[in-house]
């Protein structure tokens, strides 16, 4: 109940952005309808006709980022009100994204659903797994996509991003994020404002002329109220959320990974750097004709190059997000040792090939040996051949550990297989610019499930170092320490009054 009173009382402090939201909104939507009506005869009307986009835009951005604001709680660090409306444009643009590549898929959902269908067993291909049951669960999961989740991940971000600019609350949207009571308002909201007025233009027309034209506009006033109210509760129970947020811990996990990460931000945007100069080098290397002579003598040498820049770029990545206070060896020889640990990669690599079974080779290969070899390597790189045995069983008996290792596995390597998978049957008719938008998008979730993970790897090799207070009792000599960071703690019994 304390919720929902504070729901209402969001909304009664600002009713008058409630007021503009129902009256803007619609004049807003009327301006766009005869923009499209202007002629195009003089000089005004054409700067007329470009200039009026720009305000129905600014207007619009103006109205959802002060409404934003209103029923947010004002915590004293808010920015300008055209900032937050500005950086709205961010999560605009990555909502469009988002929807065209839907729209994309739209397109594939007939050859995919007939695809599965092939593949099932004959029996349930005649009534289960049929070709319409496939397109209808096919065609109900992009909704899904398209009105809940892709909803659900970017308002969170708006709502901060409207208050906040780009200096972004991390742990409070995370946790939004998280909270169930989010999605299940986020699917209220769909059910609501997309999915009931939808059902209002199902049925088929009927009466007269008039009758029919009285009924379309009533449907469209129902549509559009659904609509903006679904809206606004959708923003006030952002807000409501948000002001209603437990206290995150100081040292969370989550805070420790994205402060090594902003610590470690050269060597991040490096990662990003070599990936985009290896996209380069590849289309480079392909744009040249088979029968010149060489292109074998310029791809050798490059691809050797990117190697060892990659090698490079490794070792200096682990070093500086791992802050071991052990003896570090000098960078070339981590970067060596790192290399030691590639003759087991390509062993488990070999046999995995012999491997005739299709999901034991994929578990074992993607999750356990990069499981087992990640740790090893990334001690190697700050120390050498003298690696901490304990500290690094103990990060192999961490489930979080695993769980990260899956996580980037999913992340980094399956829906990149989706995304080839889906667009193979497209290969002979792709255009170059859609082959060069997946080779990006599928590099950006390599490179970046690898940084998180080794983000990850970090924060729990980190917990196992003694805290600032642990290292005071130490020097006192009433903490024991064995190995690397294995702590022993001995409570020592002070005096009362000291």
């Amino acid at each position: 109940m304390i919720l929902f009173r504070d729901l209402f009382r969001r909304l009664h402090l600002g009713r008058n952005w409630v007021a503009f939201q129902f009256g803007l909104t619609l004049l807003l939507i009327l301006v766009g309808i005869a923009w499209t009506r202007l002629p195009e005869k003089h000089i005004w009307q054409v700067a007329l006709s470009l200039l009026l986009p720009l305000l129905l835009a600014i207007s619009a951005l103006e109205l959802q980022a002060g409404t934003m604001r209103r029923f947010a709680d004002d915590d004293g660090q808010r920015v300008k009100l055209v900032w937050g409306a500005i950086t709205l444009l961010v999560w605009i643009a990555v909502a469009w994204i988002a929807w065209a590549l839907l729209n994309w898929c739209d397109e594939q959902i007939p050859q995919w659903a007939s695809y599965l269908n092939s593949q099932a067993p004959a029996a349930a291909r005649a009534k289960l797994l049929t070709y319409e049951h496939i397109y209808l669960w096919i065609t109900y999961l992009e909704w899904v996509v398209r009105w809940i989740i892709i909803p659900a991940k970017v308002i969170p971000y708006a709502v901060a991003s409207s208050q906040c600019g780009l200096r972004l609350p991390w742990r409070k949207v995370l946790q939004l994020l998280w909270d169930w009571r989010w999605w299940l308002g986020v699917t209220l909201a769909a059910l609501l404002g997309v999915f009931l007025p939808g059902l209002l233009f199902t049925g088929e027309p009927s009466g007269s002329v008039h009758a029919q034209i009285l009924h379309v506009g009533l449907k469209l006033a129902a549509s559009y109220l659904l609509a903006v109210v679904s809206w606004i509760f959708l923003l006030d129970w952002a807000a409501v959320l948000f002001g209603h947020q437990k206290a995150v811990e100081e040292n969370d996990a989550l805070s420790e990974l994205f402060e090594r990460l902003s610590l470690s931000r050269r060597w991040v945007w490096a990662q990003f750097g070599w990936m985009l100069l290896f996209l380069l080098a590849v289309f480079l290397i392909e744009s040249i004709p088979d029968d010149q002579r060489w292109k074998l003598w310029l791809a050798v040498p490059l691809m050797i190059s990117l190697f060892v820049a990659a090698l490079v770029l490794q070792a200096g990545t682990l070093r500086s997000l791992l802050n071991d206070h052990g003896k570090r060896v000098r960078m070339v020889w981590g970067t060596l040792a790192m290399l030691l640990w590639g003759v087991p990669g390509i062993a488990v690599a070999f046999l995995l090939s012999l491997w005739s079974t299709p999901i034991a080779p994929w578990v074992v290969g993607l999750v356990v040996a990069p499981a087992i070899l990640i740790p090893f390597v990334a001690f190697s790189a700050i120390r050498g051949l003298r690696l901490p045995w304990r500290r690094i069983s103990r990060v192999l008996l961490n489930w979080r550990w695993w769980l990260g290792v899956l996580a980037a596995a999913l992340i980094g390597v399956a829906v990149p297989a989706l995304i080839v998978a889906a667009m193979q049957s497209e290969s002979g008719s792709a255009s170059q610019w859609s082959v060069m938008l997946k080779d990006v998008v599928i590099s950006l979730l390599a490179v970046v499930s690898w940084i998180l993970l080794l983000g990850w790897l970090a924060v729990l090799l980190g917990r196992q170092q003694p805290s600032a207070e642990q290292k005071l009792l130490l020097s006192l000599g009433l903490v024991g320490l064995v190995d690397d960071g294995q702590q022993n703690s001995v409570k020592p019994q002070l005096p009362e009054n000291d």
